[in-house]
């Protein structure tokens, strides 16, 4: 039971339903409505979200999976500070990947009495776009593309894309793509997808390795990644390179002097002279202000369009190019 049911049931806004719970002024006759539901449904008003609401009364959820990444902390950043221009705040709960837990914590920020919610999620299954359905509040998606709902992203086929194009160009040689889980059908198989399609007239030397999010996943291939014997090997993230370095370093790869490297992202660490990893920037900040832009018009019903455009810039550094 939330805020927005308690306002269906006895037939007044939302907001007067939020004054109410608040000690705010509203009429008698939409109290005596109010007061009615509340005790017939047993509803109890989340305590920590009385206290947000109080201070602030505007309040965004965002559920949100692999929080640890780099990509995912440079968003929330500016998606936090976006909102916050816009008069919002932003409750964040995180999770990983059960489906169980994905509702259930759904649920959770539908009982914080949010204005809309964002999700962040590697993988859209039947079940949590059925849950999704069923919410009165605005929904947005991030990170990943979908018919039902709207969502920003970035561009990840064409990234992938522009990177396989400039890796025709240095090399004749085998290559390795390092993909992230390929059930993230935007940073993993959307990216893949646009990296091979550069290749369709010689693809017999593209090989692929399925990791994770982590540079561990990476590192934890390194028989594979030898086997293969790549002189040019393309990680799906910068965060990847960094397992991919540490092969290197330990010389587990037969032709380790040299190797050339590359990964996306484009993240602080990247541009480090002792890294200076070739990477494809993807615009995170500009996604997460266009992310909270984009929530904020729908939660107010302003049909205000907002720009979904997103630069792609090739950095090239001597990870590829040399000193």
């Amino acid at each position: 039971m939330t805020i927005n049911d308690i306002a269906k049931i006895s037939g007044v806004s939302k907001s007067s339903v939020s004054r109410y719970l608040n000690g705010g002024s509203i009429s008698k006759a939409n109290a005596s409505k109010i007061e009615k539901v509340i005790k017939e449904t047993g509803y109890r008003p989340n305590k920590v979200a009385s206290r947000l609401k109080a201070t602030n009364g505007k309040m965004i959820g965002i559920l949100i999976s692999e929080i640890q990444t780099k990509s995912v902390g440079i968003i929330l950043f500016n998606l936090q500070e976006t909102l916050k221009k816009l008069g919002y705040q932003l409750f964040i709960i995180s999770d990983r990947q059960w489906e169980n837990d994905k509702i259930s914590n759904l649920a959770s920020l539908v009982s914080q009495g949010v204005d809309g919610i964002i999700l962040g999620t590697s993988r859209l299954t039947k079940d949590t776009l059925k849950y999704l359905s069923s919410l009165s509040i605005p929904v947005l998606l991030l990170g990943q593309k979908n018919s039902i709902f709207p969502y920003c992203k970035i561009n990840d086929f064409d990234g992938g894309l522009m990177m396989g194009q400039y890796i025709n160009t240095i090399t004749d040689g085998q290559i390795l793509y390092l993909s992230m889980p390929l059930y993230d059908l935007a940073a993993g198989k959307e990216r893949q997808d646009g990296f091979l399609s550069a290749f369709t007239t010689n693809s017999t030397n593209v090989h692929t390795i399925e990791c994770g999010y982590d540079p561990e996943s990476v590192y934890n291939q390194k028989e594979k990644i030898n086997k293969i014997n790549p002189s040019v090997i393309v990680c799906a993230s910068d965060y990847l390179v960094l397992g991919l370095l540490k092969i290197i370093n330990e010389k587990s790869i037969s032709n380790y002097q040299h190797i050339k490297y590359t990964g996306f992202g484009d993240y602080e660490f990247s541009g480090d002279y002792a890294l200076s990893i070739t990477s494809l920037k993807f615009d995170y900040k500009q996604l997460g202000i266009n992310t909270g832009y984009k929530i904020v018009n729908m939660v107010e019903g302003n049909n205000k369009l907002t720009s979904n455009e997103l630069t792609l810039n090739l950095i090239k550094r001597t990870s590829t190019e040399g000193i």
